[in-house]
């Protein structure tokens, strides 16, 4: 079975950046999309939610509703990007995104694994007030667990992502199969750029927001009775600017964790050379 180069796999994000910048750069700005929605329902969501405080019912819903807004709207900006990047940066809408947005829907069960647990593990020490040792015990058996085993399938399902989009179907155990022997260093590599990326949305995150308070500006949300009035702060050139970086890191992000998928992929399943260098070089 052919192999991957390690090295090469973690840093392809960084390939495809420093050998296609404009195009990389454009796929990055794609995040805008997402921190606009995201800060549009969180604007939305305070207005319908400040009167429904008297009424837990109604809080949930809310809550449940703009998050699940912001999940499927991140997803589908996600889909457009690994799209993107398994072109080797070029931006296409049409049946692959799609396809990667229905697969996204499934490949997020293993994540929400994670999730579930370390809510579980939440709701246990805060309900039977556990402390010290038993905390820890609950971290070690429980939360730990489940997020590396949520990471390890969301790792072997990687690959179904670029493998959707060289096919034009939907590939998804066509994904486990692919990487069954060579599941651990794939793993490896998925953590590491896991990383990467958390220092490159984390580090710049907290540079953007540092500059913001340097300059004194108001990018703060507002809750006003009117919708119309309290919508309007969202696009004020301070708020506006700041969506944009901040897409901008976190599409970054996503390009880093994305991009070894699409490399292994093709390293894997023997692409022809030329081919690897239209996308990578």
């Amino acid at each position: 079975m052919r192999d991957f180069a390690f090295g090469r796999a973690v840093v392809a994000g960084v390939d495809l950046l420093r050998h296609r910048p404009l195009a990389t750069l454009a796929v990055a700005l794609l995040g805008a999309v997402a921190a606009f929605a995201g800060r549009v329902t969180t604007v939305v969501g305070s207005h319908f939610m400040v009167p429904a405080f008297t009424q837990s019912g109604s809080v949930s819903v809310i809550n449940t509703t703009t998050t699940m807004v912001n999940l499927l709207v991140s997803l589908l900006v996600i889909s457009i990007i690994a799209a993107a990047v398994s072109r080797g940066g070029r931006i296409r809408i049409g049946g692959d995104e799609l396809r990667l947005f229905v697969l996204s829907l499934v490949v997020f069960v293993p994540l929400l694994v994670a999730i579930l647990a370390a809510g579980v593990a939440g709701v246990i020490t805060s309900t039977a007030r556990l402390e010290g040792g038993w905390k820890n015990g609950v971290l070690f058996t429980v939360v730990i667990p489940g997020v590396i085993l949520g990471l390890a399938l969301t790792s072997r399902l990687s690959l179904a992502g670029p493998m959707t989009v060289r096919d034009g179907r939907m590939r998804f155990m066509a994904s486990w199969r692919l990487t069954r022997e060579r599941s651990w260093k794939i793993f490896g590599v998925f953590l590491v750029a896991l990383l990467m990326a958390a220092v490159v949305a984390g580090v710049g995150g907290y540079l953007l927001t540092m500059t913001i308070n340097a300059l004194k500006l108001d990018i703060s949300m507002m809750y006003d009775p009117s919708l119309a009035v309290a919508l309007k702060a969202v696009v004020k050139p301070a708020v506006l600017v700041n969506v944009l970086f901040q897409g901008l890191l976190t599409g970054l992000a996503l390009v880093l964790q994305i991009a070894p998928s699409a490399y292994i992929h093709r390293q894997l399943v023997g692409d022809p050379v030329a081919d690897q260098a239209a996308v990578f070089d």
